[in-house]
């Protein structure tokens, strides 16, 4: 772990270095200004120098110093002013481990060439995206300057400003861990049915009497006279999920093996991408079960929901609702903070969520998590 220099001990050396350069000049004479030199000095040996040679040495690096304030290129201006090489420059040094026998090096953190302290992220980063706090840290790469759900590591490698909480990577996107979580997926079912007085394949009905029952096909919960163009839904607070598209004419097997010619209702699913996004319904008391049956009565419906949780970005804390083969928005979800369109392709064995972000190839999995009790109070209202 690095450690930066203390400046106390800076100034400590500096001061014992200065007397040494004092006691090998001498004190000046307050009448005349001359030098008074050293009348005793320290005999030279292996290991020791002199006070008058290391006050020598001393007083060169001092003029030096004083001669840095003429370097100046004549002219050069900075906003308008004078520029003017600083007398002295302070660099950050820092002590950092370099191999597994912990040997150490110093390095200095405003150098871009200097070796990162922090895997393969260059030190001048932390300080141009003003997170320099975060740079002697261990976990530096783990923290979360900005508190927008990205970590600084993440920022780093999609090139954001980790002090900059309207600045983060896309909320979801392959390869990178999601910043979302679900927090239930349940699945409803239905059935849609309507009545035979349209079965008359020599008619050309305008409109249907449209019947929603429950899961087992018997009890009727919703119902609605839809005409063709218009929309209807599993309930009435939901009229726009399904259009009634029109009719056509199928052929289904008669009770003495002939077969019969029936109108059907044709469906679109508004909110779905999956393969039943169209459907046709045979008019009759429904008799639907789970096995495929092409002349079976009705239409069966399997919902599916997922409800996710934004962990990071604008609108963090937030909970969407995705319905399964259907688009939906994620809000703040984008890499420039605008909103992103996903779609809600299954669920794995795992029961994670599988979304697919608009324009990617590929779906990126969504744990699924149990809720404490603490969290489902946090929750902020659920986007449309």
């Amino acid at each position: 772990m690095a450690e930066q220099t203390n400046l106390g001990k800076k100034v400590l050396i500096t001061g014992i270095l200065v007397g040494i350069a004092l006691a090998g000049w001498g004190i000046a004479s307050p009448g005349t200004g001359d030098i008074v030199k050293p009348s005793t000095s320290v005999k030279s040996g292996k290991e020791n120098k002199t006070l008058g040679d290391a006050a020598k040495k001393m007083r060169e690096s001092m003029q030096q110093s004083r001669k840095v304030a003429d370097t100046a290129p004549k002219g050069a201006t900075i906003n308008g002013e004078p520029r003017l090489a600083p007398l002295f420059f302070s660099t950050e040094l820092w002590q950092v481990a370099v191999d597994e026998k912990k040997a150490n090096m110093v390095i200095d953190i405003y150098d871009p060439a200097a070796t990162p302290i922090h895997a393969d992220v260059p030190n001048t980063w932390f300080i141009t995206n003003g997170i320099s706090d975060a740079l002697g840290r261990a976990d530096g790469l783990d923290l979360d300057s900005d508190n927008d759900g990205f970590t600084n590591g993440e920022e780093y490698k999609a090139q954001t400003k980790p002090a900059d909480p309207a600045s983060y990577p896309a909320l979801l996107a392959p390869g990178q861990a999601p910043k979302m979580v679900a927090t239930k997926v349940s699945t409803a079912k239905a059935v849609i049915g309507t009545d035979s007085m349209y079965t008359d394949p020599s008619q050309n009905p305008t409109e249907a009497n449209i019947r929603i029952f429950s899961a087992d096909g018997k009890t009727q919960v919703h119902k609605a006279t839809v005409k063709v163009g218009e929309s209807f839904g599993l309930s009435p607070k939901d009229a726009k999920r399904f259009t009634l598209v029109g009719y056509e004419k199928k052929q289904f097997p008669g009770f003495s093996g002939d077969t019969v010619e029936e109108n059907v209702i044709k469906v679109r699913d508004n909110e779905t991408a999956g393969a039943e996004k169209e459907f046709t319904v045979r008019a009759g008391t429904p008799n639907v079960t789970d096995k495929a049956d092409p002349a079976a009565k009705g239409h069966r419906i399997s919902d599916t929901t997922a409800t996710l949780r934004l962990t990071a970005g604008k609108a963090m804390g937030t909970t969407v609702k995705a319905q399964l083969h259907a688009s939906f928005t994620i809000p703040g979800g984008a890499a420039d903070g605008k909103d992103l369109k996903a779609v809600f392709e299954g669920t794995d064995p795992a029961g994670a969520v599988l979304l697919k972000p608009e324009g990617a190839e590929s779906a990126v999995s969504v744990p699924k998590v149990k809720e404490k009790a603490a969290d489902k109070k946090a929750e902020k209202a659920p986007a449309e």
